[in-house]
């Protein structure tokens, strides 16, 4: 093997090794070659010139990170092929500056470009663009804050993006093992791939674009171990990104899906599936029940905690042994009204989910004595349904509890309730209905002597609603505005202010704390989205348009200081 490096246009110095073997060889270069590239070392023969970033603009359809007219440039002529890999970060390798120059802001490649190696950007909140006008092919793709666009198609092995400030926009076809990513990737083409879209979210398969839903994969099935963080369910892209940079894989041989690995476990007991009693299931990023699970009819416990069950089948019906149920963490919608076949069920656990409604036919679980609905709606209520504007709540207490003869425990907390039912509880055995951080101001002390709940506390209730829903965290700009399209949507962000409207105004007294409360929520959502893309005018259009939308939401109250008062912040930050 033969090594020459050194400057551009200086003198190199040369370095001979020689091997047993031509593998000993290779595994020797690429080891090199890598460790060269991370120095900021590249390939002499690429042919790269350096143009004006102000020359390029009309041709740029990447999105930039603010680039000066007097920035520059990398462009390439026709297909690239880099021996090596292609770190994009700013200052470094390819892009370090050059004497007094400033370093290069990105790079443009007028046809194909061939990365023998990996893409890489290390530098999560920013980076160097890369425009492709062909096809991309690399053996792995693991980039932060870059923005890339290809016209033609991508094929990689995996492809990681670690934070949300990347995006990769791909005007073909995207082939890959994974895709595993914490920012935006818009496919024009077909996806093949497993899709991970980071934040512990659920791995499907995708065929020919087409996501199946109905075979989650669970990370601990995907990944190596190295990659995963304690939590269950949580992978962690940078280190993923970095074992990509050292050649170690990242994902397993072979992957394996929920539904697989339930039964490959389950094989020895789906051949006596009656002497099953319990089942555990938590944390399987389940989005459906595997149709194997209603073989155990025999079932006494079964645990699907911390899934993303938002519905369940009617099958669940077919369980009629159960006698402890527990759902808690799932976004759970509903349940469904086969939930009365299970007449021996005892205790009931839906803590964390978003149910809005409790059917009538769960008066036949004669049995029950705990029922749990502590955190409904959970804070993944918006993701749950779908968008603001389809969330339900639970606005009044489910009569249907006061049907269950032997019910013991009820308990509430965090929760829209604004009402209590009209009949007694037929239950004689209730111990406690516990209702906290609700809407509820008036309770018949005298028809339900065992309910504890503060009326006084609605108000602080309804500003509480405001702070934790209203937040920077959960108002993005990318919720009402499309940078590609420069277009605004705000239908979501209105829904959200309806329902925190509809959950306040039923509160007696005045407004005070709520109001408070939504102007120091305002200001903080400003300035965070000031600050997204240093530009006021976001926020000034967020704000009037809530403000114009008062005229429809509040219409219902007639005249409301909570409306009036709302409308004067939405304006006063509109004006800002």
């Amino acid at each position: 093997m033969t090594l020459r490096e050194g400057p551009l246009g200086g003198k190199l110095k040369q370095t001979e090794k020689a091997f047993e073997t031509e593998a000993e060889a290779l595994a020797f270069c690429d080891k090199s070659l890598r460790a060269k590239v991370e120095k900021g070392f590249f390939s002499a023969e690429l042919g790269l010139r350096v143009v004006p970033f102000s020359e390029l603009q009309a041709e740029l359809k990447v999105a930039g990170n603010g680039e000066s007219d007097t920035a520059r440039v990398l462009v390439h002529d026709g297909d690239l092929v880099i021996p090596h890999d292609l770190i994009l970060d700013d200052g470094f390798g390819l892009l370090a500056p050059e004497k007094e120059s400033p370093p290069c802001v990105g790079l443009l490649v007028r046809g194909a470009l061939t990365i023998e190696g990996c893409l890489l950007n290390f530098e999560d909140d920013t980076g160097p663009f890369l425009q492709v006008e062909g096809a991309l092919v690399a053996s792995g793709v693991g980039v932060g804050g870059s923005q890339l666009r290809v016209n033609g198609s991508v094929r990689t092995g995996e492809l990681v993006g670690v934070y949300n400030h990347g995006h990769l926009d791909v005007g073909g076809d995207l082939d890959a093992r994974i895709v595993a990513t914490e920012h935006a990737v818009t496919v024009a083409g077909k996806v093949n791939a497993l899709r991970y879209l980071g934040w512990g979210a659920s791995i499907f398969p995708v065929t020919d674009g087409v996501e199946d839903a109905s075979d989650p994969h669970d990370a601990k099935g995907v990944f190596v171990s190295g990659v995963l963080k304690k939590a269950e369910g949580q992978v962690d892209l940078s280190l993923a990104r970095k074992r990509l940079a050292e050649r170690k894989p990242i994902l397993l041989d072979a992957p394996v899906s929920v539904r697989a690995e339930f039964r490959k476990q389950m094989a020895k007991k789906l051949e006596a599936p009656d002497t099953l009693k319990s089942l555990a299931l938590p944390h399987k990023n389940l989005g459906t029940l595997p149709a194997e699970l209603f073989h155990f009819r025999r079932l006494e416990k079964l645990d699907l905690t911390g899934n993303k069950l938002r519905k369940l089948p009617e099958e669940l019906g077919q369980l009629t042994e159960l006698r402890e149920l527990r759902l808690r963490g799932n976004g759970l919608q509903e349940l469904p009204d086969s939930i009365g076949n299970l007449e021996k069920l005892v205790h009931l656990d839906l803590e964390a989910n978003c149910i809005w409604r409790l059917p009538d036919s769960l008066a036949r679980c004669t049995e029950l004595r705990t029922i749990n609905l502590i955190n409904n709606p959970y804070s993944y209520v918006r993701t749950a349904f779908g968008g603001w504007s389809k969330v339900k709540v639970l606005w009044d207490f489910p009569v249907v509890l006061t049907r269950l003869p032997k019910l013991e425990v009820v308990e509430f907390k965090g929760t829209f309730l604004r009402s209590l039912p009209t009949r007694a509880f037929d239950s004689k055995a209730l111990q406690r209905v516990c209702i906290k951080d609700s809407l509820i101001t008036e309770a018949d002390r005298v028809l339900h002597p065992l309910v504890d709940v503060d009326t006084e506390q609605a108000k602080q209730t309804a500003a509480d609603f405001v702070r934790f829903w209203f937040a920077h965290d959960t108002v993005h700009l990318e919720d009402f505005y499309d940078a590609a399209a420069r277009r605004y949507d705000f239908t979501d962000v209105i829904a959200l202010v309806g329902l925190l409207l509809e959950s306040a105004v039923p509160v007696t007294a005045s407004y005070e704390g709520v109001l408070a409360t939504w102007k120091h929520q305002i200001e903080r959502v400003g300035h965070v989205i000031d600050r997204s893309e240093r530009n006021p005018e976001h926020a000034r259009a967020l704000f009037g348009a809530l403000r114009d939308a008062l005229d429809t939401l509040g219409k219902p109250y007639g005249a409301n200081a909570l409306v009036d008062g709302l409308r004067a912040l939405f304006d006063e930050r509109a004006r800002a």
